[in-house]
């Protein structure tokens, strides 16, 4: 009867699952992933996910806030890249894009320009589709140390100098750091962009290796908050998408990156598994590059991404290939293997909100994430050198001027 009526004080039923006392192995498991965390440097903040987790992301930051505005992505191929490696890899992609012909130009290939700048930078221009014949796509591939990174962005009506302008100048304020060493500037893992732009717009995507858990993260510095809270949507979307037959294992107020935020964590099944979804996001009233909008979604159950071969480096061309140039990576229709069965999740309703508060926890801005925007109007430049030795030569010649102090009379004698 006790438990009965503190459920009915905490709301719903489901809620009472929370009271469950935690096995030994579930203690065991918690300890096991949260004990000895990774730190990755996530946008203008920092992270602490499980040791054996990986991922990454890629940004759009954009110059200008009007409708005039130009936009460059930035996406991290990979880590632990040689030069070697990086070599072969745009060798296959160019061969790729040029292989295609652009048929509405008299057959000419759709890879328009392929410069090497250094060993460690190329850049390529090829069309970005048979139907606009003015607009390109310029990539700029970097190996920064051993990170490899690429720079995209479209250019419009022939005006293509401004874009590969824009691309070498932030080809230059990217650097690789280590997470706790980010300093200024928006982080993608491994390096930092130290870029002065008006507005930044991430996805990252995390999980642990052949599971059906993944992280996803969503930052968006300027945008508002939701009109919507999430608790609201949460009762919408499940109502919707579920028929409102769903667990909520726990919902309320809490604190993410030092801002205010709400969570959402419930359980659904169907007649195959069952699934789990927590969801986070913040709210701050005034959104700026320091106090971007974030959303963190928890998944587990359902589709299992399947074990990483060891022999098999990660593919560094596939994913980021336009989509013209990306045949005959995938079988046809009926050479695929069946979909796999969904699966259960992996960790138990207690581990799973255990690893969770333990992540969202660990969300911090980093301080003086945020350089001050240079003033366009001010001049500080200093004197060169020869200025420098000419307003010395003046100095000097304008102490000597003066006469030598006479002697005091009354030591004289």
């Amino acid at each position: 009867m006790t438990v009965f009526f503190a459920c009915l004080v905490l709301g719903s039923l489901t809620a009472c699952t929370n009271f469950k006392q935690p096995s030994e192995q579930e203690k065991h498991n918690v300890s096991e992933m949260t004990t000895h965390m990774r730190t990755w440097a996530l946008g203008r903040g920092l992270i602490d996910l499980p040791a054996n987790w990986t991922g990454g992301g890629d940004v759009k930051l954009y110059y200008g806030l009007g409708a005039d505005h130009s936009s460059v992505e930035v996406r991290v191929l990979g880590e632990g890249v040689t030069q070697q490696r990086f070599d072969a890899a745009l060798n296959e992609r160019s061969h790729r894009i040029a292989a295609i012909k652009n048929y509405k130009l008299s057959d000419v290939p759709m890879l328009v320009s392929a410069v090497r700048l250094s060993p460690q930078s190329v850049t390529l221009q090829y069309f970005e589709s048979t139907e606009l014949p003015d607009t390109f796509v310029h990539e700029f591939h970097l190996l920064v140390d051993d990170a490899y990174i690429m720079l995209r962005a479209e250019s419009y009506d022939g005006e293509t100098a401004p874009v590969e302008a824009r691309l070498l100048k932030l080809s230059k304020e990217i650097f690789k750091v280590a997470p706790e060493n980010a300093g200024a500037g928006f982080a993608l893992g491994p390096v930092v962009i130290r870029s002065h732009h008006d507005q930044e717009i991430a996805s990252f995507d995390f999980s642990p290796p052949a599971s059906d858990v993944s992280l996803s993260i969503y930052i968006n510095a300027l945008s508002p908050d939701d009109d919507e809270r999430l608790h609201v949507r949460t009762q919408k979307d499940t109502q919707i998408f579920l028929a409102g037959d769903y667990e909520n294992l726990r919902a309320g107020k809490i604190t993410l990156a030092e801002m205010q935020a709400e969570e959402s964590l419930i359980g659904f099944s169907d007649d195959t598994h069952r699934q789990i979804l927590f969801v986070s996001e913040n709210y701050r009233t005034d959104p700026s590059l320091s106090r971007p909008a974030m959303s963190l979604r928890l998944s587990a159950g359902g589709m299992k991404t399947g074990p990483d071969d060891p022999n098999e480096p990660e593919d560094l061309v596939r994913w980021t290939l336009p989509q013209f140039a990306n045949k005959g990576y995938d079988l046809p229709l009926w050479q695929q293997p069946a979909s796999p069965e969904p699966v259960n999740p992996s960790l138990t309703d207690y581990e799973a909100m255990a690893v969770w508060d333990a992540i969202l926890k660990s969300v911090r801005i980093r301080y003086g994430a945020v350089a001050p925007k240079p003033d366009p109007w001010a001049n500080y430049r200093g004197p060169s050198a020869e200025e420098a030795a000419e307003s010395k030569r003046i100095l000097d010649e304008f102490i000597a001027s003066f006469e030598k102090p006479k002697a005091d009379p009354w030591k004289e004698g």
